[in-house]
């Protein structure tokens, strides 16, 4: 080898110190943008494309923010979050730091891309179903080939490393702010057979009924109808409910359950009665709910099959009361100005107190014939599973939230809203008990 090309070979760097540039280089990066500075932001991805070509060491810059965005990711399973919470609010973070809405667009992507490039790093059976489930709902899956980065991908589906490169450190921006969470569940990689699998299980046509009760409530434009059929979906889930306890009480010591947790991002407007729907449902399947108000979520605490009641049965509601709550138009104060807001707070505000009354009518008949069957037919007592379980959803709240508060909520001051909304939960003539879910 002559002279000239040793001195060649030795002017170009190696991958590790093209690594250790580009690592230097994104940390000025996410240190611009705690400090909001887009003048530093921007110096630092020019430096970084520049690096990129000037080295022929692009696939090593771009695995280098690749891999800083999977330690910042790490950081955020093990204090407590999981694909969906991240989806939720990384698109509200990165609106805080000034991004065009096609870059809010972006972040989110790469978000799903690294999730997804992340969990497919474990062994499905260390990695409980619910995170994959979460994963397809963000509509997030591992779409590019493994040969290269996430990111190298999206540069080349976006055609530009500028955009790549600042796309990466906004998102490892977000992620490095979010504070901790409480844990629900195990973390990827530390799943056990027990808690990655789906716990004992009744017949699965108990669901599929009260799903086809649901989406008949959601598409009737009768209020009354739309009323009966919820109710006989509650009758069913309430029956489910006590059948899957006293199914898991009779289970073999190991196999018993466990209650969990589940978060649900409120969506505005009109947050605090949505809060307080939720909360009227959880009541009346033996779950609980803690309203984190600054983050905008809530976590539902209670057995999986009660949670499972508790979505599906929301939703529902939600989507009814909306749609009743917009038939009645809009509405003006006698001077002309628009109440509309304060008639809808208190319409839904009344819809969720009187929906509450309901459910938990229909669980308590649900509960009290289930009780006396099981009496007569000389099985364990119900009352005691009932509140074996109940006892152990309060203790579990009390180990995720020692300090949580209860506080009053105002049920809204528009007289003629709150009459509305109890009037639209209350119109119909509802079957009680087991004939509902005959």
């Amino acid at each position: 080898m002559s002279r000239q090309q040793r001195a060649g070979s030795s002017t170009r760097p190696d991958k590790d110190e093209v690594a250790a540039r580009a690592d230097d280089l994104a940390l000025d990066g996410v240190r611009a943008l705690m400090g909001g500075s887009v003048w530093a932001l921007d110096d630092a991805v020019v430096d970084l494309v520049t690096l990129a070509h000037a080295t022929g060491g692009r696939a090593v810059v771009e695995q280098t923010l690749t891999t800083r965005l999977r330690l910042a990711l790490d950081e955020r399973w093990r204090t407590g979050w999981q694909p969906m919470d991240l989806h939720h609010l990384v698109g509200r973070s990165a609106r805080h730091v000034r991004a065009e809405p096609e870059t809010v667009t972006r972040v989110v992507e790469l978000l799903g891309d690294v999730m997804a490039a992340d969990l497919a790093a474990y062994p499905r059976a260390r990695v409980e179903q619910r995170w994959h489930d979460q994963l397809e709902l963000a509509e997030a899956s591992v779409w590019w080939s493994t040969t290269d980065s996430c990111l190298t991908a999206r540069v080349g589906q976006w055609g530009s490393e500028a955009i790549g490169y600042e796309v990466a450190l906004r998102l490892e921006h977000v992620l490095r702010s979010l504070p901790a969470m409480q844990q629900l569940g195990a973390r990827p990689g530390e799943a056990t057979s027990r808690s990655a699998s789906t716990p004992v299980d009744v017949d699965d046509k108990v669901l599929a009924r009260v799903r086809q009760l649901l989406a008949k409530a959601e598409s009737t434009p009768y209020e009354a109808e739309a009323e009966t059929f919820t109710a006989g979906a509650q009758a069913l889930m309430a029956r489910h409910s006590i059948d899957h306890a006293v199914l898991a009480a009779s289970a073999p010591v190991g196999g018993d359950e466990r209650p969990d947790g589940r978060r649900l991002w409120m969506e505005t407007p009109y947050v605090r009665e949505k809060v307080m729907l939720l909360g009227a449902v959880a009541d009346a399947n033996r779950s609980r709910s803690v309203w984190a108000k600054e983050d905008g979520y809530v976590t539902l605490l209670g057995f999986p099959h009660d949670l499972d009641a508790v979505e599906t049965l929301y939703t529902s509601l939600l989507v009814q009361a909306t749609r009743a709550m917009h038939a009645e138009g809009k509405r003006l104060d006698w001077r002309g100005g628009s109440r509309t807001r304060s008639f809808r707070q208190s319409f839904l505000a009344a819809f969720g107190a009187r929906i509450g009354e309901r459910l938990a009518e229909v669980t308590a008949a649900e509960t009290a014939q289930a009780a006396e069957e099981m009496s007569a037919a000389g099985g364990r007592e119900l009352v005691p599973v009932l509140q074996e379980r109940t006892e152990a959803v309060e203790s579990y709240v009390e180990e995720l939230f020692p300090r949580v508060r209860h506080v009053s909520m105002s049920l809204g001051r528009d007289r003629e809203g709150w009459d509305r909304g109890r009037r639209a939960a209350d119109q119909a003539s509802l079957q009680w008990g087991r004939a509902v879910g005959s």
